[in-house]
């Protein structure tokens, strides 16, 4: 028993030193800021400037007698770039020439025991086409309409449906398991969002008048928002009333790509999401972008329930700054889905990853607004998946 106590740990290190000596990458994609190493399987993504900060030559980066590194990272240009990478030795070794009198030579080992950047997936600007979320409801393909809800809301965060129904009871029972119930808030059961309102508590605020709203997220301001919101169409404005929706989960991707400062900034500082109403109030404090990991979890997002920011002096302006550059993603056109309604269509999207708006509008237009919880959602939509 104490024999193999000791035998299996061993066996691990011999597989994995195993893994790290025996993988061929068999292609070099040389980028603007980084090289990619590519095999059959596997891709690692290494900044230039981490290589040359890491550069194991003797008396160019490490010291001859103590084995020390003699280059301080802050020397290096940040657009450093090299002439010419390379495998070599029987592609054992990453060859990578800076000058004419200065290379570095990097075992394979080393590289695969350091690499950060493994199995990147780049992100990229989110693109918001109406024809990738849009269908027409089939009354006789009623499993394949659920379906098609389904990959929709998995895939892009949204799905409309044309010509679905009037009956709103109806469309609820398209996404919720027996026994369960949409999500009541301090509105009440469905909101009926329209200028004459008689149905609702708490309408003093903008969703029931005729004004335009900008990006939001629904309920930010509670602890643990309703995942999922459907927007049925009862009557259409006699002009304006569009709505626009963005993935501001895959733009705040994005945003970390290309700005990690600002991503960090929306990541780590909280803030105060308060709504004040003549007889409602709450109060949530947390970041705009909720991570776990590296994995986004939800986006609390409303510029009407912001309190004031109350940062240190120092940080408001980049904060500012961060908030600005996540907007200019996010109010892009080329990354909303522009959407028109009309009686009968409904909109359904995940409060947790999209934003939605609304354009100005004439004429009675009604919507109906209904929560649902998100286990609630999949576990329906999952019974049609597995039909399939």
């Amino acid at each position: 028993m104490t024999t193999l106590k000791y035998i299996r740990p061993l066996f691990r290190f011999l597989n994995c030193s195993s893994t790290l000596t025996s993988q061929r990458f068999i292609h070099i994609e040389r980028r603007k800021d980084h090289v990619r190493l590519i095999d059959k399987h596997d891709t690692m993504d290494f900044h230039y400037i981490w290589l040359r900060h890491n550069c194991p030559a003797i008396g160019k980066s490490i010291h001859p007698k103590t084995g020390e590194r003699v280059v301080d990272c802050a020397e290096i240009p940040s657009n450093i770039e090299p002439e010419q990478v390379e495998f070599v030795d029987s592609e054992k070794k990453l060859k990578i020439t800076w000058s004419k009198d200065h290379t570095s030579s990097f075992d394979l080992s080393y590289l695969l025991a350091n690499a950060y950047g493994k199995n990147r997936i780049e992100a990229k600007k989110p693109q918001g086409k109406v024809d990738d979320i849009e269908i027409v409801y089939n009354k006789d393909q009623y499993d394949a309409y659920i379906r098609s809800c389904s990959e929709r809301l998995k895939k892009f965060g949204l799905v409309i449906v044309r010509k679905r129904s009037l009956d709103t009871e109806e469309i609820i029972k398209d996404f919720l398991p027996c026994g369960a119930s949409v999500v009541e808030t301090h509105f009440g059961r469905i909101e009926d969002l329209r200028t004459d309102n008689i149905t609702n508590e708490h309408t003093d605020q903008l969703g029931y008048t005729d004004a335009a709203i900008n990006l939001h997220t629904d309920q930010p301001f509670i602890a643990d928002p309703p995942g999922m919101q459907l927007l049925q169409c009862i009557r259409r404005a006699d002009t304006g009333g569009a709505n626009t929706l963005v993935n501001a989960a895959h733009a705040a991707v994005y945003l970390r790509e290309i700005d990690p400062n600002a991503y960090y900034l929306l990541t780590t500082v909280p803030i105060h999401f308060h709504r004040k109403q003549k007889q409602f109030t709450s109060l949530h404090v947390g970041p705009i972008i909720q991570t776990e990991g590296d994995e986004i979890k939800q986006i609390r997002h409303s510029y009407f329930t912001l309190a004031p920011f109350n940062f240190p002096f120092w940080l408001t302006t980049a904060y500012y700054d961060a908030y600005r550059k996540y907007a200019s993603i996010l109010y892009d056109p080329q990354c909303q889905y522009r959407v028109t309604l009309n009686s009968g269509d409904f909109v359904m999207y995940d409060n947790f990853k999209m934003l939605h708006a609304r354009d100005s509008f004439t004429g009675p237009r009604h919507l109906r607004g209904i929560y649902f919880r998100q286990t609630d959602v999949w576990k329906k939509l999952a019974k049609f998946d597995k039909e399939k």
